[in-house]
Formats: C-alpha cells, sequence, structure tokens
C-alpha cells in the first residue's frame, strides 16, 4: 500500500475574533493618526455593545442546550435575563470601563498600537494608530455584502448593524451614511428594524442600542449648552 503524496492547500487566514464592542472601536479609530472619531458617541454604543454580547452568548448557549420543542422559551427567557434592570443607568455607568476594555483587546491582539506625541510642540496627546488591518477590512467586507449588497445578515452582524444605527454612528462604516436619504443609511435602519426575528433578542437589541442613543443624545445636548454659554 502506498502513500498518497501529502497536499498542501492554500487556505485564508481566520480573522482574529473581536468583539462587538471592539468592532465599534476599531471602526472609530483612524488608521492613520489613531485619533478617535465620534468620541462622545462611541462609549456608549461600546457600553450597550457588552450588553448584546450577553443576549448573544445566551442565546447560543440555549440553544445547544435545548431541542426544537422548547428552544424559543429557553432562548427568550435566556436573553430576558442578562438585561439589567435599568439599561440606560448600567449603559452610562459603564461606558468608560467597557471603552477602556474594548481599546485593551484590541492592543492585545495587536490590531492597533499606542502612540504619544506633541501637538503643537506643547500638547501631548495619545492615539492608536492601525497595526493590523486585515481585521478591519474583513469587518468592513462583511458589512459591505449586508449594507451594500443586500446579503442577509447574521446575529452579529445584525447587532452590529442596529448599534451603529441607534448610536447615530453610520458613517464610520460608511462615510457617505449621512443623510436620511442614503442608501447605506436606510438599509442599515432596515436591519435594525427587521432582522431580529426572535422576539426576546429585538428586545434586547432595542433597549441596549435605545439607552445608547438617549444618553448620547443627553451627552450631545449637554455639550452645546455648555459651549453656547462659554461663547
Amino acid at each position: 500500500m502506498t502513500t498518497p503524496p501529502a497536499t498542501t492547500s492554500a487556505t485564508s487566514p481566520v480573522p482574529t475574533p473581536t468583539t462587538l464592542g471592539e468592532e465599534i472601536l476599531l471602526l472609530s479609530l483612524d488608521d492613520t493618526t489613531g485619533e478617535a472619531r465620534l468620541p462622545l458617541r462611541t462609549p456608549y454604543a461600546i457600553a450597550a455593545a457588552a450588553l448584546l454580547e450577553r443576549a448573544l452568548a445566551a442565546d447560543t448557549d440555549d440553544t445547544a442546550n435545548t431541542d426544537d420543542t422548547d428552544a424559543a422559551v429557553g432562548t427568550a427567557g435566556s436573553a430576558e435575563a442578562v438585561l439589567p434592570d435599568d439599561a440606560e443607568k448600567w449603559v452610562a455607568e459603564h461606558r468608560t470601563e467597557e471603552y477602556e476594555a474594548a481599546l485593551q483587546g484590541l492592543l492585545a491582539k495587536g490590531l492597533i498600537r499606542k502612540e504619544k506625541r506633541r501637538v503643537l510642540l506643547v500638547f501631548r496627546t495619545t492615539g492608536y494608530p492601525e497595526s493590523d488591518g486585515t481585521v478591519e477590512a474583513a469587518l468592513r467586507g462583511r458589512l459591505a455584502k449586508v449594507v451594500l449588497e443586500g446579503a442577509e445578515p447574521d446575529h452579529r452582524t445584525a447587532a452590529l448593524i442596529t448599534l451603529l444605527h441607534h448610536g447615530d454612528l453610520h458613517t464610520l462604516a460608511f462615510p457617505d451614511a449621512d443623510s436620511d436619504d442614503s442608501p447605506a443609511k436606510r438599509r442599515m435602519t432596515e436591519t435594525a428594524e427587521r432582522h431580529w426575528a426572535d422576539p426576546a433578542l429585538r428586545r434586547m437589541a432595542e433597549t441596549a442600542a435605545a439607552a445608547s442613543a438617549a444618553l448620547t443624545a443627553a451627552t450631545m445636548a449637554t455639550t452645546v449648552v455648555v459651549i453656547t454659554a462659554v461663547t
């Protein structure tokens, strides 16, 4: 018996796994300067993303441990159990912590690097430019397939789009999605509102995202008032 010669096959590298919060932060950081775009909004969306991660994990665990007969009942219970009593309060209290966790996660995975520099030779600033662009490229490609090409999203992609939509962060993924008549923005709105067939996951997504949106709006309004008062 002869042993067949070993064959080699070209395989695409598996992208580094990232959390929803890390993905939002990755989209927000300028590749060259490492400066965060929409910095008042992203921390709330990242904190809301942490809640959705729990819901998706509960959904996965429940599906694996229930049969088809009572899977829907189990999923609803598991998904709702991970939501805090006051989601808006939780997001507000954990936004800094979750933002830092996402930042440290991207650094640990080698996707960004920390750079300190001076602005105008006086002010110290820290940026987080890109180190490995493959993960962000794959992420943007996945979003483009759903938003621009009409592909059906999986739960994680739909969750990310929901967070971007409710957090008014559309332009992080699609720079031209800055107006209501933008095709990309319309598709993101449609995905956020219609994808969730599972009632429990839909409530989780809407609650987490709505908390992010409400807090972002309040922060933006406060900022405008302060600037107006100063000027």
